[in-house]
């Protein structure tokens, strides 16, 4: 099982099926994808669009009375996790740590879920209970209903924030998300591309694992520039610049894809104004065939876009902490 922001579980079956062999995908859901296949972690691990990866252990049946969870008692102690310890390289005794989610009617919450299955798993005395700071096995909990799916994260903590060593920016998003809107663009090799609003840098940093012949990034804020300076290698081009006074020729890019203001966490004055004027920009220096994908959550995008000469569709809508915004794709009108 692999997880994604909700709304992006399309462009994620669209990366496995490209990255990995023969997927046998069996299952989505909201923010879920459940597949089969003989793949190794280290395949598993180059899936840039997903937040976190999971082996499935089993799918157990699970009343929805307090007293049901008694009957969970055999069944979990017949789990077999050797699977999960053997991707997990864990030779000695795996320290756990078990979370759980839920949806429906139940007379027990997910923490009284959890503990009970922690518990179960202590007392066969082939698991140490862990912790937050302190483990190694970390199982995960659907239950849906009545049926409960037992799975193992085999992806570290910070697996979708493509490690620690990255600074960010107020406003910013996942890599993971970053990397959902670039194959969302239709990357080419002979790409030159932007993302004038690049903030800390992380949509040209997951551009630049994909071959392009330039990639581009510029922010007006000084220190967006500074931190997109340290978090990028060397060869892409970090400059300060207004998005709306590019400061690159005419019909030089082919690719422009940014996460642009909202007006929340970095504040706007008029937010209609701002993306008027960088379209018109954005029109200057496309070449004809030039693309834009924008994520954002104002709908002023879409008459802003069509008065300035672009066609503009969405994409899908992804939901971001409670915030539903969309994904738009845009070209010059024909």
């Amino acid at each position: 099982m692999c997880t994604m922001t909700p709304g992006l579980e399309e462009i994620a079956k669209e990366e496995l099926l490209d990255r990995l062999k023969d997927p046998d995908i069996s299952e989505i859901s909201r923010g879920k994808m459940y597949f089969r296949g003989n793949h190794n972690l280290e395949e598993l691990c180059k899936l840039s669009c997903v937040d976190n990866i999971y082996i499935v252990v089993s799918r157990l049946y699970i009343g929805s009375g307090k007293k049901d969870l008694g009957e969970l008692d055999e069944k979990v102690k017949k789990l077999d996790f050797s699977v999960a310890e053997q991707l997990l390289g864990i030779k000695e005794k795996p320290k756990i740590i078990v979370s759980a989610s839920k949806k429906g009617k139940h007379s027990y919450s997910r923490f009284d879920l959890s503990n009970h299955v922690t518990e179960l798993l202590v007392k066969t005395k082939k698991f140490e209970a862990g912790d937050i700071r302190d483990h190694n096995f970390p199982i995960r909990l659907d239950l849906n209903q009545n049926e409960c799916v037992f799975s193992v994260q085999l992806t570290k903590s910070d697996f979708r924030f493509r490690g620690s060593n990255y600074e960010y920016m107020p406003g910013g998003i996942r890599p993971t998300i970053a990397s959902a809107l670039i194959r969302i663009s239709k990357p080419d090799k002979a790409d030159v591309f932007y993302d004038p609003f690049c903030g800390a840098g992380t949509i040209p940093r997951e551009r630049s694992y994909m071959q392009s012949r330039r990639i581009l990034a510029s922010d007006i804020n000084p220190a967006a520039v500074a931190c997109a300076k340290h978090n990028l290698p060397e060869h892409i081009k970090v400059f300060q610049c207004d998005a709306r006074d590019l400061k690159v020729k005419d019909r030089s890019i082919d690719v422009i894809v940014s996460n642009i203001p909202w007006g929340k966490q970095i504040e706007v004055e008029n937010i209609t104004d701002l993306y008027t004027d960088f379209f018109r920009e954005a029109g200057r220096v496309l070449k004809d065939k030039g693309r834009i994908v924008i994520l954002t959550d104002r709908e002023e995008i879409v008459e802003c876009a069509e008065t300035t000469g672009f066609s503009i569709s969405k994409e899908t809508t992804i939901s971001l902490h409670g915030i539903l915004a969309g994904i738009y794709f845009i070209q010059k009108a024909v």
